[in-house]
């Protein structure tokens, strides 16, 4: 553990969420430098009745849906723990859509075929894919954690399909983070990799007002948390190719430099 007594130069954040963040923290490790451990997202499955409801009814509708689409890891993950519940075999003629390698990798582990959107990993590049450009008449499942973006299910409603979200989890701000934040080492630069504007949101919630914002260079995934990032004051934003372990490492790579 690094001494909170003896300033580094440069410390690196490593914010994933627990389950994902060992293997994160392992490859910025290999740039050499100190590597802060302090997950500063919690994704956790719904518990509300009315919640677990809704999903149960989207799911035993689920031969009904045309296009199901899954907007992160973490959809799969959760969706599919309830799809087995109920569907020993998935319904044939749906078309599933991933947004990112990893998401789609991840539907692939069930044996499932799915589109994936390239690399951009976000809404637009969905709803530029063929299959979902003339959906009119179609029913499509979005499956997410509460509060995601609503641009998908907008572009789609508008194009005359009639749209369901299954919100499957919840993002919370880990219970360790005050903790932990209050034992950040001495730094002259902080590096901080947020792979969501959740992230940095739970950031400005547990950041020390001992560390200034011009010693801090986020790395973000996408110009709209940048733009988020601006409005709470931060100046030195480094934006990814796309939120991919891949690309966020790359920025970070420059914001060593």
């Amino acid at each position: 553990m690094l001494d909170t007594q003896i300033m580094t130069k440069t410390l690196l954040w490593a914010t994933r969420p627990s389950h994902q963040n060992s293997a994160w923290q392992q490859q910025l490790a290999s740039l050499n430098v100190d590597v802060l451990t302090i997950p500063l997202l919690a994704i956790v499955p719904v518990t509300a009745e009315q919640d677990r409801q809704a999903i149960k009814k989207n799911v035993l509708d689920l031969d009904h849906f045309e296009h199901i689409i899954f907007v992160s890891q973490n959809a799969v993950e959760h969706a599919f723990k309830w799809f087995e519940d109920y569907w020993p075999q998935l319904p044939v003629g749906v078309n599933f859509y991933a947004v990112g390698a990893k998401t789609a990798a991840a539907v692939r582990s069930y044996d499932i075929a799915v589109t994936e959107c390239g690399e951009a990993m976000n809404s637009e590049a969905i709803l530029a894919l063929p299959a979902l450009r003339n959906v009119s008449g179609h029913k499509v499942l979005i499956c997410r954690g509460k509060g995601g973006r609503p641009k998908l299910a907008v572009a789609l409603t508008a194009r005359g399909a009639q749209v369901r979200y299954c919100e499957l989890y919840e993002r919370q701000l880990p219970t360790t983070a005050h903790d932990q934040s209050l034992a950040i080492p001495l730094a002259s630069k902080h590096i901080i990799p947020l792979f969501s504007g959740d992230t940095l949101v739970n950031l400005m919630r547990v950041l020390p007002a001992t560390i200034n914002r011009n010693c801090i260079a986020l790395v973000l995934p996408a110009e709209r948390v940048a733009k988020q990032a601006r409005q709470l004051g931060f100046h030195d934003i480094r934006v990814a190719t796309n939120a991919s372990e891949a690309a966020m490492l790359e920025s970070i790579k420059l914001a060593l430099l």
